[in-house]
């Protein structure tokens, strides 16, 4: 099955339409990552350094969701304020997670959250979520609340079609990977705690610093990922509406949960597109022990 058959018999037209936008431009930013990798002079409005992919993927995205008709607002990490569109579904977006880590060749990914109300909105507003990893192989994962599927992307004469990997991802019942992002000098006490007693549990360190990469190693081999509360940065690094919450969407369609180390990201109600949160997310027995942990402190 393709996505567009997917699509057609699972999403309802405005997320159908708006994830096939998706498809096609994706293709174009993993065709453009080799030669637009140098750095901008520019800032994004989080403070985070641009690369010339950061604005030419946020460009692509930002016109083919909207010329949809389908977008009532697409909103950016890379932008300072959402663009609006004439739909009835607000997006919010991450248009190149991992960009620092072009030159060593690491994953990238995109992550797309759609809501069903204007922004900012907390998780509970999201209708649908997916995200794209440009790696070995370029996929889209996704999950509009059925459960969570995965396509992969295989050239068909000059272009490239999206074809069914994985039905229904569930996370792995035995956990094997975790990764914790920030300084671990940084690290408030339960958090090291915890990380130090993860490899007597038969737990292997993964972190490639890229988000939707570290996601796919909890995703595919049970785990933990997370970017923690930190001394130096209380409210973590992670940004909800672009990152944590529609990837935390995606995590409780595989039988997981994320935390914000004191309840369900999903459950807060930010005031500012910008805002962020300390952030842990992969199988639920272990975020919700560490949650304990951070919540007890």
């Amino acid at each position: 099955m393709n996505l567009e058959e997917f699509l057609r018999l699972n999403a309802p037209e405005d997320l159908a339409s708006l994830t096939t936008s998706i498809s096609t431009t994706c293709v174009d930013v993993w065709g453009n990552i080799p030669f637009k990798s140098g750095l901008l002079a520019g800032v994004n409005p989080s403070g985070d350094t641009q690369k010339a992919i950061d604005v030419f993927s946020n460009d692509l995205f930002t016109d083919a969701l909207l010329t949809t008709g389908q977008a009532a607002e697409v909103a950016s990490e890379e932008m300072a304020q959402p663009m609006s569109g004439k739909g009835k579904v607000s997006v919010a977006m991450d248009p190149l997670d991992g960009s620092s880590n072009v030159e060593t060749n690491n994953p990238l990914g995109s992550i797309f959250g759609f809501y069903d109300r204007r922004l900012p909105s907390s998780g509970r507003s999201l209708v649908g979520a997916l995200y794209v990893t440009y790696g070995g192989m370029l996929t889209i994962t996704l999950s509009f609340g059925k459960g969570v599927h995965r396509f992969v992307a295989v050239r068909d004469g000059p272009k490239f079609t999206f074809q069914l990997h994985a039905l229904d991802l569930k996370l792995p019942h035995k956990p094997e990977v975790y990764g914790f992002g920030g300084l671990r000098s940084d690290w408030i006490a339960p958090v090291k705690i915890f990380v130090d007693s993860l490899p007597s549990r038969g737990m292997r360190n993964r972190y490639c610093g890229t988000f939707v990469g570290d996601y796919n190693q909890v995703l595919a081999r049970g785990g933990i990922f997370s970017y923690p509360q930190l001394a130096t940065k209380p409210m973590g690094k992670l940004r909800l509406h672009y990152e944590t919450a529609p990837m935390a969407f995606i995590n409780k369609q595989a039988g997981g949960y994320a935390s914000d180390g004191r309840g369900d990201i999903l459950d807060i109600e930010p005031r500012e597109l910008e805002e962020t949160s300390p952030f842990y997310i992969g199988n639920s027995d272990l975020v919700r022990e560490l949650e304990r942990a951070v919540a007890a402190e």
